[in-house]
């Protein structure tokens, strides 16, 4: 694994452990736009000198799809979540769980997937050596999406845990770039709305107490 790809997935491993234990909905917010740019940004250079030095159709088309994916997940998607922080309310609040716990997790779990993934580096085929961070990403989101009661810290998770694929689907066909953006941008965009809708009955977006105080 090149140095700058390995320095893009722990920084971008780094954000995403920020992320899914921010007390507040805004902060989460930017730790998923830097997560999601961070992650993006190897491939996006990469792009970007096969543009300068290829000069051809196929070079820019990539490029383009490169920056429009990492656009839309580190700008537009935080955005449409912090439209939803502004129209309702930005909620303080700890995981559901003993800060004790989140520590452990949060020093054993880098260490032992970045074990696991330094024993199996030479078993797996190179494009999966980036697995055992993919993997350690998705445990850590899963922090905001189980533990959470605020729908908008969940809706971060979601989308954190979507950015930590892309190493993974870097390299699927740019057909399909469309349609994966135009689900993660509607799939936000549904979400936000039914937290509005929520919020104006309940006043407030806490999940726990919609039932309550309706």
């Amino acid at each position: 694994m090149e140095l700058i790809i390995l320095a893009s997935l722990i920084v971008s491993t780094f954000f995403t452990a920020l992320g899914a234990l921010s007390h507040t909905s805004k902060r989460a917010i930017v730790f998923l736009a830097l997560q999601a740019a961070s992650i993006g940004f190897v491939e996006l250079v990469y792009c970007l000198l096969e543009l300068i030095t290829g000069l051809h159709m196929e070079a820019l088309i990539s490029f383009l799809a490169a920056f429009v994916e990492w656009f839309t997940s580190a700008a537009v998607s935080p955005l449409i979540i912090y439209w939803g922080v502004i129209k309702t309310e930005d909620v303080s609040e700890k995981p559901l769980i003993h800060n004790r716990k989140v520590v452990i997790s949060i020093v054993v779990l880098p260490v032992l997937w970045l074990t696991l993934g330094y024993w199996f580096s030479n078993i797996l085929p190179e494009r999966l050596n980036v697995l055992p961070f993919v993997a350690l990403m998705l445990l850590l989101s899963s922090i905001p999406i189980v533990y959470r009661k605020d729908p908008l810290k969940i809706l971060v998770g979601l989308n954190m845990a979507e950015n930590s694929l892309y190493p993974l689907i870097a390299e699927s066909p740019i057909s399909l770039v469309p349609f994966m953006l135009g689900l993660m941008v509607f799939v936000n965009l549904v979400g936000i709305f039914v937290v509005m809708e929520a919020y104006r009955d309940y006043g407030t977006t806490l999940v726990s107490k919609w039932r309550l105080n309706g």
